[in-house]
């Protein structure tokens, strides 16, 4: 039987960011603002739940998370 692998594209992302960060010997932790577009903000908060697996209140704005000593908040752009 084939399981199935969860995709977590903008996870990624901030992980291969933060492992860069961690590298650099100049950076010790970080905070990252991402603006994500209005209607891919819900994705972005389905994604963190499913990662997280705790449940998210889809009607927020703004979500931090931190990844290796790195915190990323997204928040929800109006444009």
């Amino acid at each position: 039987m084939e399981e199935s692998q969860k995709s977590f594209k903008i996870l990624s992302d901030c992980a291969k960011i933060a492992e860069i960060l961690k590298n650099n010997s100049s950076v010790r932790g970080s905070t990252m603002h991402i603006n994500v577009n209005n209607n891919k903000f819900i994705e972005v908060l389905r994604e963190i739940e499913e990662f997280v697996k705790v449940r998210v209140d889809l009607s927020q704005t703004t979500i931090s998370i931190d990844i290796g000593d790195i915190e990323f908040i997204f928040e929800k752009s109006n444009t």
